[in-house]
């Protein structure tokens, strides 16, 4: 059942604050410490407490990033796990809904769904099995945004806009409007079409989107040109190198996903999108 349908049900019989604290006390401690990060990086970027966004993870699936969501690191783990946590920590935080959407990709691309922080406890590999179809091929940005743009959790948000990003039919305002944050991750350049994915990054920047470009290889010959470009050219776009994924932790995730860039965009988002 619906974590917000319970709420309303349970709000009438005993206060919010004891709900919520029942849905932290079902998640692990540390989850609920990652929380505890979030929420302390929002109040030094003065978000209030009450901003609600969606939240969306890219996942690159590639054969060049096999490696990293497959081999255990020597001291247990796999290099991918930061980012799916991170991830579900802000959701747990900020978004409405307490879950999150992944898109994989790789030369082509698909919507595995949504993902709980109050039920997941294996989201690397539910991930990798509800992405079975498209693992492991080349990299294609563009088709990754494209797999979003035309999902139906996208679709049911924004009604009418969508299809009229696409040419299907007169653009019109969504009922509400509601925020987006993406945390797109890959191991390589793109293969695709490049103008595409400017492009969609900017009809993205129009409903109230944040993107952060996550460049994750330890081979720094590889320069990520297209993200540097996207995140010069585009409103609501921040770019991210890293190298040193083997020791990567969530707290240097989550100084890039809200940094001043982040900062700018949440200042001067419409109050439409905060209310």
């Amino acid at each position: 059942m619906h974590s917000d349908y319970i709420y309303e049900i349970f709000s009438t019989i005993v206060p919010a604050p004891f709900y919520y604290l029942q849905l932290e006390q079902q998640m692990s401690l540390p989850m609920a410490k990652e929380q505890d990060k979030v929420r302390l990086i929002l109040q030094k970027q003065n978000v209030p407490p009450g901003f609600k966004i969606n939240m969306k993870l890219f996942a690159d699936v590639s054969g060049s990033f096999k490696d990293e969501f497959t081999k255990k690191l020597p001291g247990g783990g796999y290099i991918v796990d930061p980012f799916f946590t991170a991830a579900l920590a802000i959701a747990g935080v900020i978004d409405p809904d307490r879950n999150i959407q992944i898109i994989g990709f790789s030369d082509r691309a698909l919507d595995t769904g949504d993902y709980s922080v109050d039920t997941e406890t294996e989201i690397r590999s539910d991930f990798l099995n509800r992405a079975k179809p498209i693992l492991w091929g080349s990299t294609d940005y563009a088709k990754a945004l494209e797999a979003l743009l035309k999902s139906k959790a996208m679709e049911q948000t924004l009604g009418g806009m969508l299809k009229g990003l696409f040419g299907f039919g007169k653009k019109t305002p969504a009922e509400k409007k509601e925020a987006f944050l993406v945390l797109f991750v890959s191991d390589g350049e793109d293969m695709g079409s490049a103008p595409n994915f400017i492009s969609q990054l900017k009809e993205l920047a129009k409903i109230g989107t944040f993107v952060v470009l996550i460049g994750a290889n330890s081979d720094k010959k590889v320069k990520f040109n297209l993200m540097q470009k996207a995140a010069n050219e585009v409103e609501g776009c921040t770019f991210h190198r890293l190298t040193e994924l083997a020791n990567l932790s969530t707290d240097q995730l989550y100084d890039r996903i809200f940094d001043t860039e982040f900062k700018r965009w949440f200042e001067q988002l419409s109050a439409e999108y905060k209310g």
